[in-house]
């Protein structure tokens, strides 16, 4: 197990080498690693693991504390509502790539095996001089 592929996706980095950036914006997700160019997607459906992700992320940082706003008496009914409804429609939109970002981190804690070598820089076809 290798944490640090995760803690590497936490900031946003490449989980080979620790300096790409994963993101281009808040929106989108890059292909490979500007720094050592690390094809980040496995397989096609790869990053499906990042929905429960997301849903995780989404119940546990809005969901469960609007409910409990909502038991304290902070909050009506109609609000609560409102903001779950709300949040499950535009959230996932917001937080889908930054969970595929965490997802891919994720993968290699637990299958650290799949990991390139990070001294030699993935597709490169550089000749010998």
């Amino acid at each position: 197990m290798r944490p640090s592929y995760f803690l590497r996706t936490i900031r946003n980095n490449c989980p080979r080498c620790g300096k790409g950036p994963v993101l281009k914006n808040i929106l989108k997700r890059h292909d490979r690693c500007s720094n050592c160019n690390f094809e980040y997607s496995r397989e096609d459906g790869f990053f499906i693991g990042g929905i429960p992700i997301s849903y995780g992320l989404i119940s546990m940082l809005w969901i469960v504390p609007l409910l409990l706003i909502w038991m304290l008496g902070w909050m009506g009914l109609d609000w609560l509502l409102g903001l779950c409804f709300g949040g499950a429609i535009v959230l996932p939109f917001l937080t889908y790539p930054y969970c595929q970002c965490l997802w891919l981190g994720l993968y290699f804690v637990f299958a650290y095996n799949e990991m390139p070598d990070p001294t030699e820089r993935l597709g490169d076809s550089e000749t010998a001089d």
